[in-house]
């Protein structure tokens, strides 16, 4: 029969056993063993602790003790993981876990895996590679001129799908003159690397202005936010992570970090989040508005807090969260907040002075710590830069990466990447300077109201509806209860359009830029005409092909084999 626990009471000689031989004994009594047999096991079976103080006869009970903090310091550690954890975060968990083992012990389950991702290869090659490429895996011996003639015929076609406004995102200007005011830019610095400050002072001033620029148009009157320029949206959302971890964790002594995110957010941050060994508390979205409730994120909130990460707009439905309300929440709880403005940070503010109705989402709001914006996109400047502003100088050098010891000399660089190209930081000043106000002014005046007319046309075709109502940048996402929405992305496809596909919930989208423009009424036609096909397909309709067959197959399995899948498509990429 067992004793109550209220009832137990512990004693110990503690000059004679140390914390670990106590701790072991309080699991005894709780376990409800206490009987003479386990009460004698306590005296005479050794812990490892008592077998080291036997060894060690000089330390007494020091190292018993150290294990005893040790083990209670993790059995703590354990039991607030499991009890912040969510169903399905242990869910996820479990089942990864079990996939790794079986893929990695039992043969018969390695075997089948392993064919199938010789099958998922050639697949995927089939579809992404022109068959009629030259392969060239070892340098040339002779002249190799028909090479690059061969590229830039390729170049040449490849362009073509985006020249005729065919392409969702991805080029965001292109326009004819801009390109070439580009490419005489990229000539001039092809060699510099602002790693060298001392022979390309000017390719640093350029970087200085691009940040100086971009943080005067989101500072919201605040000169004290500065930045660094980086090589893209993701790479700046990850210094901003690190920046957080550093400035709310590390000086706080939080060990165990939190981010708290919408289930909208961008894929960066859960990179970020993987890299540095944060716990990403990733929130599901309003299923209407989709955007990030602040009452989710307060009843989130936890003493391991150290950011909140908002959108503006976010990327799936283009929507901007309730930053106003989040940076509120950010003061109130002393932590950072986070703006990922990569789509519209060279958007909004200018849609503001056209006096477009939108809420705040800029370092007006003091609860924003970081935000990242991308000049690459429409900033119009080269592939390969973006900026990152923080509030102040403090948190922007938490960011930075210094090493005072290295043989080679002193080493710092603000960014993740060491020797950077100068080119493409003076092809973003270049970019800037020439359109000037004036040039974003009329830009994005005609984005927004082709987004709008676009977004309106869309809503009125029987069996789609808009996600996250009107836009109020430049995305235009569309779903459907009556059929599935890939069959119409993998119809459109075959009609030469390449828009995005999102999941949870499955949609599409168009994200509207320059080259969106002129085409925007011929967009909807061929939707409305596609919609038509797969309404009278019904039933007959496959869902087993293109993005359609992807995508289901990927909505019925486990993380693990769709990660798979994902590294078996890279693989291929990466393939000649």
């Amino acid at each position: 029969e067992r004793t109550p626990l209220a009832k137990m009471s512990v004693s110990f000689d503690m000059t004679r056993y140390g914390l670990l031989d106590v701790l072991i004994q309080v699991l005894y009594v709780v376990r409800g063993n206490m009987s003479a047999e386990s009460s004698n096991m306590f005296v005479t079976s050794p812990s490892i602790a008592r077998i080291l103080n036997v060894l060690l006869p000089f330390f007494g009970t020091t190292i018993n003790d150290i294990l005893g903090i040790i083990f209670l310091r993790s059995t703590l550690a354990a039991l607030y993981s499991v009890q912040h954890a969510s169903l399905s975060e242990l869910k996820s968990s479990f089942i990864q876990s079990a996939f790794e083992f079986a893929s990695d012990n039992i043969p018969t389950v390695k075997s089948e895996l392993a064919k199938e991702e010789t099958k998922m290869m050639k697949s995927i090659e089939a579809e992404l590679k022109d068959p009629e490429r030259t392969i060239t895996s070892t340098l040339p011996t002779e002249n190799s001129d028909h090479l690059i003639v061969a590229l830039q015929k390729r170049a040449k076609k490849e362009n073509e799908k985006w020249q005729q406004g065919k392409v969702s995102g991805t080029v965001y200007s292109g326009e004819r003159e801009h390109t070439e005011l580009l490419n005489k830019v990229y000539a001039a610095y092809a060699w510099a690397n602002p790693l060298h400050t001392d022979v390309w002072p000017s390719v640093s001033q350029c970087e200085a202005e691009v940040v100086s620029m971009t943080a005067n148009l989101l500072n919201g009157g605040n000169s004290n936010v500065v930045g660094a320029a980086s090589s893209g949206g993701t790479e700046s959302i990850v210094l901003a992570m690190r920046s957080a971890k550093e400035y709310f964790g590390r000086k706080r002594g939080i060990d165990r970090p939190e981010i708290i995110a919408s289930s909208t957010a961008h894929a960066g941050l859960d990179k970020a989040c993987d890299m540095f060994g944060i716990r990403l508390v990733q929130l599901e979205a309003d299923t209407v508005t989709f955007q990030l409730r602040p009452k989710d994120v307060e009843r989130s909130m936890t003493r391991n807090t150290i950011l909140v990460y908002s959108s503006a707009p976010n990327f799936p439905q283009g929507v901007i969260d309730p930053i106003s309300e989040l940076s509120d929440l950010a003061l109130r709880y002393d932590v950072g907040l986070h703006v990922d403005a990569c789509l519209g940070g060279f958007v909004l503010p200018f849609a503001k002075k056209l006096g477009y109705e939108l809420p705040a989402f800029d370092f007006g709001c003091k609860g924003v710590t970081s935000m990242s914006c991308d000049t690459h996109k429409y900033g119009y400047a080269s592939k390969g830069t973006s900026v990152v502003l923080f509030r102040n100088k403090e948190l922007r050098r938490s960011a930075y990466f210094a090493y005072p010891q290295w043989t080679g000399g002193l080493y710092a660089t603000p960014t993740i990447a060491g020797s950077r190209s100068g080119a493409l930081l003076a092809c973003a000043w270049a970019s800037m300077v020439s359109l000037g106000e004036k040039g974003y002014l009329t830009r994005v005046e005609q984005i927004m109201k082709t987004t709008c007319r676009i977004a309106e046309q869309v809503a009125s075709i029987d069996d789609l509806h808009l996600l996250g109502g009107m836009p109020k940048a430049m995305i235009v996402c569309f779903g459907s209860t009556e059929f599935n929405i890939y069959r119409v992305g993998d119809a459109m496809s075959k009609r030469g359009w390449s828009l995005n596909t999102l999941q949870r919930p499955a949609c599409l989208h168009l994200c509207v830029t320059l080259a969106t423009i002129p085409h925007a009424d011929k967009f909807v036609n061929e939707l409305k005409s596609v919609v038509d096909e797969v309404r009278k397909e019904g039933d007959d309709g496959k869902d087993t092909e293109g993005n359609a067959g992807v995508y289901g197959l990927a909505g019925s399995l486990p993380p693990g084999p769709v990660a798979t899948l994902l590294k078996c498509y890279t693989d291929a990429v990466l393939t000649p």
